[in-house]
């Protein structure tokens, strides 16, 4: 019996030897696999040259690909392979490509770049084919606190943190509902921005979201954005109550003055005393023009002193004009939203100068836009405002710590 417990001992040893033995010859030889195929592409990659190429003024990418001494042949390749994921009319003077060829000058990769988050990738396949495909972009998110001080202008504070205008017309955003940034800004006014920022391989891309933002002048304007479980999300003020309002103050996106505003004044054509019913924005001409508020265009074209005039109609009996335009990019019928482009800045009708005349009226009354009680959406309540005043605690003791 116990000869025959041995022998069974002595079995299990050999056959687990054996599984060990194999285990660790089929390790070397994996090891080994991986390490030629390792040689095979460092002997390969190794030998890769690059090229950099660009489109310049009047050339499509063909020509800039013979320019940069790629056959007519090959040329015709590489652009039908990636035009089914990049739209060739779309390039732009400036964009760049990225060629790489093997130790025979076969293009091996291809890579058309129209911005650091946009990318064509043409790669090689061991059939000699081009499989064309467009690469996921990870991008590295920073959360930063901006302090501004005005001393000469928003843009001007903006540069000198070393932010870009984008981050200003993002901040104009936030609060376009209650500051006319035309007329309202003074030197010394002060901001906070709260706000991420995107980078691709240590080089900045682009601005995300403004978290929270104040302004400091003769009044004091906050916005904290809020994502409720029961209403949209969007900028609340500390009390809960939403920044968002039915229309925005002014039709235009920073680009020029107010040059006359609602009520009596002198007709500079008739030199008579009358009433005025909207405001004029003064711009260069050709800027845009936004709709002030949801709704649907109720009327385009000439209409008497307004010259080119856009009209649309919103909830509750409002209607918005947009006089003296130079161009008209909507139809009567269209919906439009807050914010997008209806019309082109212009000097039509009875003008002196490139403008555009905005009035607010309601069953036939016409409204100062820039003191008009106008409707609000519903403030946070409930759950959502408890939530709203432990997240904005929290928010601005974490500006507060950077300032």
């Amino acid at each position: 019996m116990q000869k025959m417990a041995d022998k069974s001992v002595y079995i299990r040893r050999r056959i687990a030897l054996v599984i060990i033995l194999l285990f660790v010859i089929g390790s070397i030889a994996y090891a080994a696999r991986r390490g030629f195929l390792y040689y095979q592409n460092y002997l390969k990659y190794s030998k890769i040259t690059m090229s950099q190429g660009e489109i310049k003024q009047g050339q499509v990418l063909f020509d800039s690909l013979l320019e940069n001494h790629i056959s007519r042949e090959v040329a015709n390749e590489v652009v039908s392979s990636i035009g089914g994921i990049l739209n060739l009319r779309s390039l732009r003077v400036g964009e760049k490509y990225k060629v790489y060829k093997d130790e025979n000058g076969q293009i091996v990769k291809f890579v058309y770049q129209k911005s650091p988050i946009d990318e064509c990738f043409l790669v090689r396949t061991d059939e000699g084919q081009f499989c064309a495909f467009k690469p996921v972009i990870f991008l590295e998110k920073e959360i930063l606190t901006r302090e501004l001080t005005i001393e000469s202008s928003l843009f001007e504070a903006t540069l000198k943190a070393g932010e870009t205008e984008m981050l200003v017309f993002n901040f104009v955003d936030v609060f376009a509902w209650d500051i006319d940034f035309f007329s309202y800004p003074r030197v010394g006014d002060t901001i906070n921005i709260y706000f991420e920022k995107y980078y691709k391989d240590e080089q900045f891309v682009k601005y995300g979201r403004i978290l929270a933002a104040q302004y400091k002048g003769r009044d004091t304007f906050n916005a904290i954005y809020f994502e409720p479980k029961k209403d949209r999300s969007g900028y609340f003020a500390f009390d809960g109550k939403p920044i968002e309002k039915m229309f925005l103050k002014t039709p235009l996106k920073f680009t020029g003055r107010i040059t006359s505003y609602f009520g009596v004044r002198r007709d500079p054509f008739t030199s008579r005393h009358g009433s005025h019913s909207g405001v004029d924005f003064a711009a260069y001409y050709g800027a845009p023009i936004v709709a002030s508020s949801d709704g649907r265009v109720s009327f385009t074209g000439w209409k008497g002193a307004y010259g080119k005039l856009v009209i649309v109609k919103h909830s509750n009996g409002y209607s918005t004009y947009y006089g003296h335009c130079s161009r008209i990019l909507v139809k009567p019928g269209q919906k439009v939203t807050q914010g997008q482009f209806v019309a082109k800045v212009g000097s039509t009708g009875r003008s002196t100068g490139p403008h555009c005349h905005y009035e607010i009226r309601s069953r036939g009354q016409a409204f100062n836009p820039l003191r008009f009680n106008q409707p609000k959406r519903k403030a946070l309540a409930g759950k959502d405002l408890e939530d709203f005043k432990i997240y904005s605690k929290k928010v601005w003791e974490n500006i507060e710590s950077v300032l």
